[in-house]
């Protein structure tokens, strides 16, 4: 039996395999990589030493950059991560809400189930030339949750590494300090944080 070719049924089969090794070579969908995401900054916050009359604005919320007045407890001071104070042998100071010293201010207006806790530590590794050349959230992948709720005796350029309690993290750059725990008695810090975790509000 004589055998035939049907040569346009095999130039058609030829023509649609090209085409199929084609569309698979030069319009294969590629997932997006999503760019590094840049490191939250802010610089120059001011909180004042805490007064008796509860106006200084002392306490800070990291994740949102906001600083509170001690008369704003009762509102708002569940959201609070830490507050700032000089004493006379402690000097210069940061202190998480709930670790807060009693006989610097008693935050009563915060329930203590209430009271955030926030964790700091003096950087033996980080120079303030590093911190000012982090431009990266990845960046501070390294910082490892630090152990304890206060650092004292702070001096300008110190850099202080921080978590809070929505495991956030970040450093402090001490930029100005003015001694005193009345109503002249301030600090100023930059900071840079990797945002991980914002609280739902109701």
């Amino acid at each position: 039996m004589k055998s035939t070719f049907k040569f346009p049924l095999f130039f058609a089969l030829v023509t649609g395999l090209l085409m199929l090794t084609s569309c698979n070579s030069e319009d294969e969908i590629i997932d997006p990589v999503d760019p590094p995401a840049a490191v939250t900054t802010y610089s120059a916050k001011l909180l004042a030493a805490p007064l008796a009359d509860e106006t200084s604005s002392t306490f800070m919320t990291f994740y949102n950059n906001t600083v509170h007045k001690i008369s704003d407890a009762a509102t708002n001071g569940n959201s609070w991560d830490f507050g700032y104070f000089y004493g006379t042998s402690r000097k210069a100071s940061f202190a998480s809400v709930k670790n807060y010293p009693t006989d610097v201010f008693d935050l009563t207006a915060i329930a203590d189930a209430d009271k955030k806790e926030c964790f700091f530590s003096k950087s033996t590794t980080i120079t303030t030339a590093d911190f000012d050349a982090i431009t990266l959230e990845s960046e501070l992948n390294t910082i490892v949750k630090p152990t304890t709720q206060s650092v004292t005796e702070l001096n300008v350029g110190d850099i202080i590494e921080f978590q809070d309690a929505y495991d956030n993290k970040g450093l402090i750059k001490i930029t100005r300090i003015v001694e005193g725990n009345g109503s002249n008695g301030e600090i100023e810090f930059d900071v840079k944080i990797q945002i991980n975790n914002i609280p739902v509000t109701q």
